[in-house]
């Protein structure tokens, strides 16, 4: 739940800083927020990704950040419903309005917030985005590249008025972006290494969507060969696409996704990168700290049924029962949209029921009955019990 003037209250004594005097730079960086999820088809989990927006947003004003860069996915489709792009506008204008706008959002696109399927339908109108919306109403600056044109123009300044461009300075920071490459971007990646200037006194950073290969497992990704050559103009890669964070030579920051998209993702080390810059002599020296944002506990639970269950009933009471003990550290009063509440993942084992189980019915008797989000439910039986009269031989 998103509410009217959220961070005015929440930072009630909170005095913006005079950033003229300050020798560093901070910013943020984040990455596959995938706003407009909606995992299991559920309000509260949907809602969890805009909660971790939101704290992203909330670190960037207790740390006293100069801006926020996003390296795409920042929607998980054009699909997002209107309730939901709406709190996602007037949570970014209470932001700007609290900071006054003194604390830039810079994104790129991933292949999420362009994707031209959804639920199997194509979107026949290609360079739409949601967040080519949040940039026309100035929430956001979107960077994005011309990579057609010369290496002078490839990356345009941004203009505020225009709202296009593809690179913004801020101090002695210098912000690169570009829009999502496609899964092969080798001939891009050099265009793009001839446009970036390398200039004395300016720390380099470039804002791209894709992951490196060997990161994440079965998960195809660019070789780290193939990104060497930016090294010698780029201080900083900032990167988006793999929901698994890693750092590669200390100049490659990959934060993961802000909340977990899957299962799967459940299981990575997340969060989001609190970067400091500053100056000494001639040289920059760079602070990396990593946060874990506060995401949606995913647990996991096996029952194993020893005989076999021949009721529904039965079947229910069983599982909660053996559920309750387990989870009996939880909060039985806890709200669904505080993420303590777990997510839970059932692995059903042992002697197989007599009847067909039907999920639904059961995921909604655990949810009623016990602290918990939402349910998905693993089957992994054994044979059923074999009657007498299959070991009479006629």
């Amino acid at each position: 739940m998103i509410i009217e003037n959220y961070f005015k209250n929440k930072f009630e004594n909170f005095k913006i800083p005079d950033r003229e005097y300050k020798k560093s730079v901070k910013f943020i960086h984040a990455s596959d927020i995938h706003l407009g999820a909606a995992q299991y088809r559920n309000e509260f989990r949907s809602n969890d990704f805009v909660q971790a927006f939101q704290e992203i947003l909330e670190l960037a004003i207790t740390n006293y950040a100069d801006f926020i860069i996003l390296g795409g996915d920042v929607f998980t489709s054009l699909e997002a419903l209107p309730g939901m792009l709406t709190k996602i506008v007037n949570m970014l204008k209470d932001f700007m309005d609290f900071t006054q706008r003194s604390i830039l959002i810079i994104a790129i696109e991933g292949n999420h917030d362009i994707r031209k399927f959804s639920r199997g339908v194509r979107f026949d109108r290609r360079g739409q985005s949601w967040l080519k919306l949040l940039n026309s109403l100035g929430l956001i600056c979107l960077l994005d590249t011309n990579l057609k044109a010369s290496s002078e123009e490839i990356f345009n300044p941004y203009n505020f008025k225009t709202r296009r461009g593809g690179k913004i300075q801020i101090k002695n920071v210098v912000v690169y972006g570009s829009g999502y490459l496609g899964e092969k971007p080798i001939q891009q990646l050099s265009k793009i290494r001839k446009a970036i200037i390398k200039e004395t006194g300016l720390f380099n950073v470039l804002l791209l969507h894709l992951g490196i290969e060997g990161q994440m497992e079965n998960v195809p990704g660019i070789n780290l060969e193939d990104i060497q050559p930016l090294k010698h103009r780029i201080d900083y890669l900032a990167l988006g696409h793999f929901h698994k964070q890693y750092i590669l030579e200390d100049w490659i920051y990959n934060p993961g996704s802000s909340e977990a998209a899957s299962v799967m993702d459940s299981s990575y080390k997340r969060g989001v990168f609190m970067v400091e810059i500053s100056k000494k002599l001639e040289t920059f020296v760079k602070y990396v700290t990593i946060f874990r944002l506060n995401n949606r506990r995913y647990v996991w639970k096996t029952v194993n049924l020893n005989f076999e269950v021949r009721k529904k009933d039965k079947l229910e009471f069983i599982i909660i029962d053996k559920l309750r003990n387990s989870l009996s550290n939880i909060d039985v009063k806890i709200h669904p949209s505080n993420p303590r509440m777990p997510l839970l993942y059932l692995v059903i084992k042992g002697i197989k029921p007599s009847y067909k189980i039907n999920e639904k019915d059961l995921r909604d008797k655990i949810c009623e009955n016990l602290p918990i989000l939402d349910v998905k439910v693993y089957q992994k039986f054994s044979e059923s019990l074999k009657t007498l009269d299959q070991y009479i031989v006629a």
